[in-house]
This record gives C-alpha cells, sequence and structure tokens, in this order.
C-alpha cells in the first residue's frame, strides 16, 4: 500500500493555494474593471438623464452632499431644506434616480 507522505500533500496544496490566489487575482482584477466601468456608465446615464453635463452632475451632487452634511451636522432645519431644491432633491424625493440592481443588469428607469 503506497502512502503520500506528509510534505508531499504539503507541497500539493501549496500548489493548489497558489492557482487558486492566482485565479482569485485575477478575477478581482476583471471585476475592478468592470465596476468602474459599471459606474461610468451609471453616470453617463445619470448626466443624460438631466440633460448635465459632467462637470454640472459632479457639482450637483456635491452641493447634495454639502446639504447632508449639513442636515447631519443639524446646521439647517426641515423648512431650510424644503425651500432649497436642487436637482438630486427632487430626484431623490420623486424616486426617478435609477435603481442600483446589478442581478437585472441593466439600469431601471
Amino acid at each position: 500500500m503506497a502512502t503520500t507522505s506528509i510534505a508531499d500533500k504539503l507541497a500539493k496544496l501549496e500548489r493548489k493555494i497558489a492557482k487558486r490566489q492566482a485565479t482569485i487575482a485575477e478575477e478581482q482584477t476583471q471585476l475592478d474593471k468592470e465596476l468602474a466601468e459599471y459606474d461610468k456608465l451609471y453616470l453617463t446615464a445619470l448626466a443624460s438623464k438631466y440633460k448635465l453635463s459632467g462637470k454640472d452632475l459632479f457639482s450637483a451632487i456635491e452641493r447634495e452632499h454639502e446639504q447632508l452634511e449639513k442636515l447631519r451636522e443639524g446646521e439647517q432645519s426641515d423648512d431650510d431644506t424644503d425651500s432649497i431644491s436642487t436637482v438630486g432633491d427632487t430626484a431623490v424625493k420623486h424616486g426617478s434616480f435609477p435603481r442600483n440592481n446589478m442581478s437585472e443588469g441593466a439600469l431601471n428607469e
């Protein structure tokens, strides 16, 4: 009866582990590329939907972020935020942002 030594089993497992790690690294690189492309397309869709240039979309998002930060810090009351309406504000209130549902593989509008 031939038995495999522990050293042989360890060497075999080390090769399998190294191969799996390489595969995971390749998959992660591919995933990162696809996520970056997805993000670009999503931003392009938003810019197109609201008829904004990339710079204007960035500015609108930046303003919304600043308003949210102020709300979190308690610098504005709810009445103050109701009087300030921007593209993102309206979109969020009416639920018109496309949903991020990767299982569907497309943007919902």
